[in-house]
């Protein structure tokens, strides 16, 4: 089984959406995308391929948690790296892979 390690800008952008979907939508809000993400990390374990390439020469995957929320990693033996969340209100060119 796969292990999921987080980066330190993921975690960041994690805490920080959550801070910002507690402040503007309330405390159900937050939880319930929280729960979102780790229900889709159960998933990923047992998929690691689920998310489609978005850079192929890095083999990072992505996939759409939220229509404005897009969870990027990478997959390298037993492990998925989770890199970024990105914000698909923002210019794709921002994407930083």
């Amino acid at each position: 089984m796969a292990q999921v390690i987080w980066n330190k800008r993921a975690s960041r952008q994690l805490a920080e959406l959550q801070s910002y979907l507690h402040e503007e939508f309330g405390e159900n809000a937050a939880r319930t995308f929280t729960i979102r993400i780790f229900n889709f990390l159960e998933l990923l374990v047992k998929y690691p391929k689920i998310g489609s390439l978005e850079n192929p020469e890095k083999d990072i995957r992505g996939f759409l948690l939220h229509r404005h929320t897009t969870i990027l990693y990478k997959h390298e033996q037993d492990i998925i790296y989770i890199l970024s969340l990105f914000d698909n209100r923002q210019n794709q060119e921002k994407k930083k892979l």
